[in-house]
């Protein structure tokens, strides 16, 4: 049993950990599109892009996390 617990949440980090730089990676890149479209200097560019992404991936690693672990407990007890 505690084999399988942790292969679930091994799981769970792993899928929120990858959504999250996914999140933070095109953040990041919409971010340096719009600013340099706006034409902002490199560094308002940088110093966004680096806070952008870091509130949108961490954001969304939390929510997934929470979201997928709420699930499998749901799952869990069901069976």
């Amino acid at each position: 049993m505690d084999d399988e617990k942790y292969e679930l949440d091994r799981r769970t980090y792993h899928s929120a950990k990858v959504s999250g730089v996914l999140a933070a990676a095109i953040t990041a890149f919409l971010a340096f599109s719009v600013f340099e479209l706006f034409g902002f200097e490199i560094v308002e560019t940088a110093t966004w892009m680096f806070a952008l992404s870091l509130m949108a991936g961490s954001g969304t690693f939390v929510a997934v996390y929470i979201v997928t672990r709420s699930r499998q407990r749901n799952l869990r007890s069901a069976v």
